[in-house]
């Protein structure tokens, strides 16, 4: 495997943000393209066989707005789609539902629960005297005769989408 000595630290940062779309060796440096279509060299290449793959190693991922597979930008590699239909997270071994590189969790939509519900009450007068009522309606809260109040709600899942931007995602695999 071939090695880059030189400029590359602000490099592999650009790689990561996934502004780096491409790149090729040219009179013995590695020239990276940009999506905005600058070239940058990152360094002079020693070895041999080397490409920009070298520079991804399995396990990397690759996002993009355009769908073609990484296999066809930078000439090798097994890439797999991840990710469809979920936000990613950093991992962080302090919180449980973090502490796992590619766990997955969460859910779409959820049925809240009347435990779920906060605390709240309903205030209703009930109604004394004569006559033969079975309850007091006020709006849309009917109470029985005794004043307690039927479950109010529908059952209905709401949405629990975080704000999103969708992207096509890739794994290096092999």
């Amino acid at each position: 495997m071939a090695t880059v000595d030189g400029k590359t630290s602000i490099k592999i940062d650009e790689l990561v943000n996934g502004s780096i779309i491409d790149g090729e060796i040219v009179g013995g440096h590695l020239i990276l393209r940009t999506r905005g279509g600058a070239e940058i060299d990152a360094g002079v290449v020693t070895g041999s066989g080397a490409s920009a793959l070298d520079f991804m190693p399995v396990g990397y991922i690759y996002m993009s707005v355009v769908a073609t597979n990484p296999v066809t930008l930078f000439g090798g590699g097994t890439w797999v789609r991840i990710g469809q239909g979920r936000v990613l997270v950093g991992q962080d071994p302090t919180q449980t539902e973090f502490d796992v590189v590619e766990e997955t969790g969460g859910e779409k939509t959820h049925t809240i629960t009347i435990n779920e519900l906060p605390a709240h009450t309903h205030t209703l007068e009930r109604k004394t005297g004569a006559g033969s009522s079975t309850g007091v309606t006020r709006g849309n809260t009917t109470a029985s005769a005794d004043g307690t109040t039927a479950t109010a709600g529908t059952g209905v899942a709401i949405n629990n989408l975080q704000p999103y931007l969708v992207v096509f995602i890739w794994k290096r695999t092999a």
